[in-house]
């Protein structure tokens, strides 16, 4: 019997709600799937589209308020407490854009292999790091695992609840959100604490700013023809990366 897919978004904050409207627009040309919208207020406007149902988080189940990063924080930690309650799961956040319908590979992923996430640019944990977003507390967790190992983002995150290992990933990953400034960081922890490891995309499937044009200018000659390796997902809230893709997306 086919497993029940949904994509679900987190939109919080006023900043961050422009950029949710034409992500619906950007999912819907691309795929019919149920939508779950993840929110902190309503938003009348996603009515205009089929099979889309938001969820507002009450504020006082909302956490850390008093951080600058509270819409971020709560995004990560929404997202992943949202995909245990379906089958199978795209989590992302409200500033990203698929650029194929190949992008429902990720479910059949899932599937076989619990979690899914996508590299991050900064390649190693070691540098993941040492964002500015990051904290004293942070760094030195970090120095207590292995350095120099696959460094993630967390849009988009593929889950299938009812695989054997993403329930206790998801769930160490929740309690390390409580303290960890940045959510890549915490799905390490959270990985290095339970041994249970995601399937590690390629960078195509979340664009960003760092490697935008080298992703776009990228080619490898296969056949005897040179091929453009394609982008799965952009990462559309960073500026670099509308000015290298602004030709082919909206």
């Amino acid at each position: 019997m086919a497993l029940k897919k949904v994509i679900i978004i987190a939109s919080f904050g006023s900043n961050r709600d422009m950029w949710l409207n034409p992500m619906l627009v950007n999912v819907r040309s691309k795929t019919t799937l149920p939508i779950v919208i993840l929110t902190d207020m309503d938003k009348p406007y996603i009515h205009n589209f089929s099979e889309v149902t938001q969820q507002i988080i009450p504020e006082k189940q909302r956490l850390w308020m008093d951080n600058p990063r509270w819409g971020v924080r709560n995004t990560n930690y929404w997202l992943a407490k949202a995909a245990l309650n379906y089958e199978l799961s795209c989590c992302l956040n409200d500033d990203m854009r698929i650029c194929t319908r190949d992008f429902e590979e990720g479910f059949d992923l899932a599937k076989r292999f619990g979690i899914c996430v996508p590299m991050n640019p900064r390649i190693y944990v070691k540098y993941n790091a040492r964002g500015a977003d990051t904290t004293n507390e942070d760094w030195s967790k970090t120095i207590r695992t292995p350095f120099h190992v696959t460094a993630c983002n967390m849009s988009p995150m593929f889950v299938s609840s009812i695989h054997p290992s993403s329930k206790d990933l998801l769930d160490s990953y929740l309690i390390e959100l409580q303290s960890c400034m940045r959510g890549t960081l915490a799905f390490w922890f959270a990985s290095w604490n339970t041994g249970i490891t995601p399937l590690y995309l390629p960078e195509q499937w979340c664009v960003c700013a760092s490697n935008a044009k080298y992703i776009r200018d990228y080619k490898k000659v296969i056949q005897g023809q040179s091929v453009p390796i394609e982008p799965i997902m952009l990462h559309w809230g960073q500026q670099e990366v509308r000015n290298v893709f602004k030709d082919i997306m909206q």
